[in-house]
């Protein structure tokens, strides 16, 4: 069994080039070890040069399958040996590539958008591959700090780009708190004037989002719903400084 690190695959490799960021290694390491023997499905929109496709089935070897999706029709040129990697050319965000990437996998363990790093493409990518994932599953948006860069549509205060858009989902993560106050459709209306969120945003399926530099990552929730911290768990019998619910235990 394989069991060096993502970083150690990533750095000792040859073949086909990969690109990464150094904290994105490290990362992704504490992110994906808990998963690493499952027989996971990944889809990583943007390959490139392809490299990131012979290291992800090497650090799971177990893994089902492995798509690679890129509008660069040179990616055709990308062969692998590993009956496993897919490579699909064609815009993520157009129908027929949706078609084509959804009839190999229906739903996915890890999804990657590591694309065009714009904030209408990364935005349109998440509203319809989201849905793909599986619950629990993990949605990794690679190179963020472009959503700062204007050449990327981006800019620290760009109230419409990517990264503010996200950030605002962070507060739906928690809307069980402020639901009574507004509604999903007039706090995301600046996103969504037509027609309103997409249904598994209303439906509560985002559990977290965690942002790092250049990375933002969300994980679906087990099951959709808004009541997301549970009840409220009191163990001990002694309250001596302060009591809860009125009373002291009795």
């Amino acid at each position: 069994m394989n069991k060096k690190t993502i970083k150690e695959l990533h750095v000792g490799k040859t073949g086909k080039v990969s690109d990464k960021w150094d904290s994105y290694l490290g990362y992704y390491d504490e992110l994906l070890a808990g998963i690493r023997g499952r027989e996971i499905s990944m889809l990583e929109i943007g390959v490139q040069n392809g490299g990131s496709m012979e290291t992800w089935p090497q650090y799971f070897e177990a893994g089902k399958l492995f798509i690679g999706c890129d509008i660069d029709p040179n990616c055709s040129r990308l062969i692998y040996d590993d009956p496993r990697v897919n490579i699909v050319i064609g815009d993520a965000n157009l129908q027929e590539t949706y078609n084509k990437i959804s009839s190999l996998c229906s739903s996915f363990d890890i999804i990657i958008d590591d694309g065009s790093h714009r904030s209408i493409d990364i935005m349109n990518s998440f509203i319809n591959y989201f849905p793909l994932l599986k619950p629990g599953g993990l949605y990794i948006i690679e190179d963020s700090h472009c959503l700062y860069l204007k050449d990327f549509e981006g800019g620290i205060l760009n109230e419409y780009s990517a990264q503010y858009f996200f950030k605002k989902l962070t507060d739906v993560v928690s809307y069980q708190w402020w639901e009574k106050d507004v509604s999903l459709n007039s706090y995301l209306q600046a996103f969504f004037v037509k027609s309103g969120p997409p249904s598994f945003i209303s439906e509560g399926w985002i559990d977290s989002i965690a942002f790092r530099n250049s990375i933002i990552t969300l994980r679906k929730a087990l099951q959709p719903g808004h009541q997301k911290l549970g009840d409220r768990i009191v163990s001990g019998t002694e309250a001596l400084v302060q009591t809860w619910g009125g009373r002291r235990p009795t």
